[in-house]
């Protein structure tokens, strides 16, 4: 989703997707299918310091409370951990996904529905 101060984060996203897009259409035919994952926020390490930046630019008094923001947005109540992203990667690797290809698959917890 694109935030203000983000612009060319968000940009550079949208055009991650459409090249994941042109290329599924030009591999197709060999059987190769490409997609992308699209997680929410995560907390890692990385996270963690982008936790710290945006409640600090947001206005929020503490991380926690930023963090509290987060959970309360999301509809399945919290951020996405990184098993959840695992596990979508997984399955597009598996036989299962065979024909899925061309897609941007949003791991958000329903806070991104495309």
């Amino acid at each position: 989703m694109g935030q203000a101060g983000q612009t060319n984060y968000s940009a550079s996203k949208a055009g991650m997707i459409g090249m994941t897009r042109a290329l599924a259409r030009e591999v197709a035919s060999r059987g190769i299918t490409v997609n992308a994952v699209c997680p929410n926020h995560v907390t890692t390490g990385l996270g963690a310091q982008q936790n710290e930046y945006f409640s600090r630019l947001l206005g929020f008094d503490t991380v926690e409370a930023y963090i509290a923001d987060m959970h309360r947005k999301n509809p399945m109540g919290r951020p996405g951990l990184s098993t959840d992203t695992a596990a979508a990667c997984a399955w597009l690797a598996s036989d299962e996904a065979f024909y899925v290809t061309g897609e941007a698959l949003n791991v958000s917890g329903g806070e991104e529905m495309h």
